[in-house]
Parts: structure tokens; sequence; C-alpha cells
């Protein structure tokens, strides 16, 4: 495995989805050595200022999506997804030589001084669903962020052959002001929906997932901008019915 997504997998599980707040001890080779690395850094990424992208030149950010579970609501047309997203990007500004560190070749990043891209879930019907996040910087500038998501957005049911039939929703990831600090969103080479974690709650299976770019152009704003549209095909297994009990497809099971 990439010692890199390793990295990042672990202390993914361990900041977004341990029950308690993990204990802050020293990892690496040398944490003195680490220490110095975060001095000899540009101040701004530390000292409480947050230090913007570099405006004369494009930065591309490629975002990824992982589903841990979904559900929809028929009778508001609310379609919810529990996972998480991940942002990536250069930045030629802190790049080291791990040699001169003790071996050190990556640091986590405190969220409260970093600049970070704006992220809006265009279609939501709840303003937040960014929650616990946690990022990496590594020697090459290369940063990798990672923000645990809980969507809620608007999807018409699909009532054909219900509650068995497809239903197809989609959810919408884009910024309004990215486009002044010349971010672009982008897919990476590998964008499939990323379903390893998933867990088939309330019975729902997924059938297929899609990954996209649309364009929007915002009233403000001359040029258009991308949105990383993620389009989700799932279908019911089992179904819960007040009157009649759990339903199969094949079977009523009576409570």
């Amino acid at each position: 495995m990439d010692p890199q997504n390793n990295f990042v997998n672990t202390l993914v599980t361990v900041l977004l989805f341990s029950p308690c707040p993990p204990l802050v001890v020293g990892v690496g080779p040398d944490i003195l050595a680490r220490d110095r690395l975060v001095k000899d850094l540009p101040s701004g990424i530390f000292a409480g200022k947050k230090l913007l992208p570099k405006v004369d030149e494009k930065t591309v950010i490629e975002m990824k999506m992982s589903v841990r579970s979904l559900d929809l609501e028929f009778n508001t047309g609310t379609f919810k997804v529990s996972g998480m997203m991940t942002l990536e990007w250069n930045d030629p500004r802190y790049i080291w030589n791990p040699s001169e560190y003790e071996g050190v070749e990556s640091v986590p990043l405190p969220f409260s001084t970093v600049w970070t891209p704006e992220v809006i879930l265009h279609n939501s019907v709840e303003e937040q669903f960014m929650f616990r996040q946690v990022a990496v910087l590594y020697h090459t500038g290369h940063i990798v962020y990672a923000i645990a998501v809980h969507t809620k957005s608007s999807c018409a049911p699909n009532f054909l052959h219900f509650p068995w039939g497809v239903q197809v929703c989609s959810i919408k990831f884009g910024s309004w002001i990215n486009s002044q600090y010349n971010v672009e969103y982008r897919l990476p080479r590998d964008s499939a929906v990323g379903l390893g974690d998933f867990h088939k709650t309330v019975g729902w299976e997924v059938v297929n997932t899609k990954s996209r770019l649309e364009s929007i152009t915002y009233p403000l704003f001359s040029e258009p901008t991308h949105m990383v549209v993620y389009d989700i095909a799932f279908k019911r297994e089992t179904y819960f019915d007040g009157s009649f009990g759990v339903l199969t497809k094949n079977r009523t099971t009576e409570l």
C-alpha cells in the first residue's frame, strides 16, 4: 500500500470516526525535528494567519467522495448521505527536504490557521454538512484535506414500482467565492464514488454511481465555474411498513 495513502487513512479513521478524542502523542522519527520544521515553514500556516492560495496561478483542487450510508425520505424528498470528502491540491510554498529534518515527510495541519477552499452543497436543504476535519501536508507541497460529511439534499423520489423502484439522486458541490482566488475543482483520474465502507442501512443497496463536472455561471461572475456532481442510483432490498411489517421483494414478515 502507498505509505502516503496509508498514513492519511489511519489519521482520518482516528480523528473522524473515533468516539473519543485521540491521545496527542509524538508521531515520526524525531518530534524535535518536526517542531523545527514547523518553525521553518511559512509563518502564516501556523501563526494564526490564513495564507491564501497562489492567486497569480490557478489552484486545481481534486475532490473525491466516499459514502458510508444513505437514505431517501419519500414524504419530503430529502436525500441523506453520510461519508467522507477528500480535497487534494499542491502548494510549492510548503516544500522541504526530509533529509534536513530527520526524515520527516509530513505534518498535520491546524485548520484554524490555514486557508481551506470553500465548499457549498448547491442542492442542500440544510446549510451545515461538514463536520470533523483533518489535513496532512507532505514535503512535496501536497495537501490532503479530509472532511466528515452528513448531507441533506433535495431529490424527487421515483414512485414507479414503489417501494422497489430504482432511485437516482445527486449531490452537487461547488463554490461561490473560489473563483476570486483562482481556485477550480476537478475530478481525479480515479473519480469513482468510494463504497468500501458502505453500510446497507434501512435496506438500501447502491446500484451504480457516476462522477461528473457541471458548469454553472453566477450572476456576480463573468466566467463559469465547475460543480462536482455525484449521481447515485440505489434501490431497496427491504422496506418497513407500519401496517404490514418488514417487506422484502419475495415475502412479508409480520412484526
